[in-house]
């Protein structure tokens, strides 16, 4: 019998930081612009932003940040 023993490096996500979510959300915008998010994915995609956007506005209020169109 023998033994074989290695080391595997698995990758594991980070939690995006207050200074990630300005480059993922371009990374997304990208994205969509050149149809590497597929149109059947768009749905979700959308149930998901309307929160945040909610969730956005709702503190731009509070803290006098710009708000969106």
């Amino acid at each position: 019998m023998q033994v074989v023993e290695r080391r595997i490096e698995i990758r594991v996500p980070l939690e995006p930081t207050r200074r990630d979510w300005p480059r993922l959300l371009n990374e997304l915008a990208s994205q969509l612009d050149n149809g590497r998010v597929y149109d059947r994915d768009l749905p979700a995609l959308g149930r998901a932003l309307d929160p945040v956007l909610q969730a956005y506005r709702r503190r731009a209020r509070r803290s006098g940040a710009p708000d969106l169109p």
